[in-house]
């Protein structure tokens, strides 16, 4: 089967690959969309191509692709409760071994934590089951999943509001772990799909003013199209000026949800945050230097957020709910064949999500 791995730094190639079988407690799924996480394009695109960072090695000749929702095709022994033709998305892998899974927090696995990413040594395409979190993700025509733990796909669903399922559960974290109350000022920093995600969680929790900054146009009228009450374009305003205009005090709760290539966010969401306020890092920040007397004092609570499998249950209820509208995210779809174009642009900021449809 054709799937796509990684080559070298800003580069993927499609390769041949052995197409997984079923084996007892798996679901064979043929993947109707894979989108692209900002994790992906950092992995692809990343400052730690130009060190001698250790993760390279595994890194190239990876397959990536989390964010996705496939078609049961084959059902090993054992398993019940799934049909072929139905659609599953994708939650948490885990061990069920190490320390964070035997303390009941598998999404913090310490084998499986970003699945579809390389950090797993043993598992491999034909046979990775219940016992290995997968190397290999889902930027390919077919991938083999246990059976336990995986959402099924409500029919009035579409396949490109399942695909996002699984950034919105990113969003819906971070909106619960901010503890977001009605009425409470929000800001999201940085629009693309994950922060888009965040945007959506944050108005149906209730946020007001929600404000949505990023530097260009094309993503903040998407930001408005998703329930946006305010946009901002860094490059034309004091953001900092106008947030604190429009809260009077600063936002309640800022959540970044930019690349490691935007310096100086963190300390810029330190300073327009109220006292005694939120940051939530949902993104790849860039590094920052913060004045520990001045955090101190401002008693600012920065805390970073990954979504747990169970988030995706909250996000999947939200879509089949109407509360949410994911479909302005999706600005392009994109052969497999074509994953070259799909991770360029994504790196260049011309689409928000892309979809790739093996």
């Amino acid at each position: 089967m054709k799937a796509v791995s990684v080559a070298g730094k800003g580069k993927v190639q499609i390769e041949e690959i052995p197409r997984p079988e079923v084996s007892p407690g798996t679901l064979l799924l043929k993947v109707v969309y894979c989108s692209l996480c900002g994790s992906d394009i950092e992995r692809v695109y990343g400052p730690h191509w130009d060190t001698n960072n250790p993760l390279l090695a595994n890194i190239i000749g990876s397959i990536l692709g989390h964010e996705w929702v496939g078609r049961v095709e084959g059902i090993g022994e054992g398993v019940e409760g799934w049909s072929v033709g139905d659609r599953i998305v994708d939650s948490v892998f885990f061990c069920g071994r190490c320390w964070y899974c035997v303390r009941g927090m598998p999404f913090l696995c310490m084998g499986g934590r970003v699945r579809g990413h390389p950090y797993d040594e043993y598992a491999k395409p034909e046979t990775a089951a219940i016992t290995a979190p997968p190397r290999y993700g889902a930027l390919a025509e077919y991938v083999l999943r246990p059976a336990a733990g995986r959402l099924k796909v409500p029919k009035h669903v579409s396949d490109e509001e399942a695909a996002m399922s699984e950034p919105l559960a990113t969003g819906v974290t971070s909106v619960l772990n901010a503890e977001v109350r009605l009425a409470e000022s929000a800001v999201v920093i940085g629009c693309g799909h994950i922060g888009l995600s965040v945007l959506a969680a944050a108005k149906a929790a209730g946020a007001a003013p929600l404000i949505a900054i990023d530097k260009i146009d094309a993503r903040l009228e998407v930001a408005r199209e998703m329930g946006a009450n305010i946009t901002l374009n860094a490059t034309k305003v004091d953001v900092i000026e106008e947030v604190v205009s429009i809260t009077g005090a600063g936002p309640d709760v800022i959540f970044l949800a930019t690349s490691s290539q935007a310096p100086g966010i963190v300390e810029q969401a330190f300073e327009m945050v109220r006292y005694h306020g939120r940051i939530m890092i949902v993104g790849q920040a860039a590094s920052a230097a913060l004045l520990p007397g001045r955090w101190l004092t401002k008693e600012v609570r920065i805390e970073g957020t990954v979504h747990t499998g169970e988030a995706m249950i909250p996000a999947m209820e939200l879509i089949v709910n109407g509360r949410v509208n994911l479909k302005p995210m999706v600005t392009e779809i994109i052969p497999l064949v074509e994953a070259q174009r799909a991770f360029d642009s994504m790196h260049n900021s011309t689409n928000i999500a892309v979809l790739l449809k093996p």
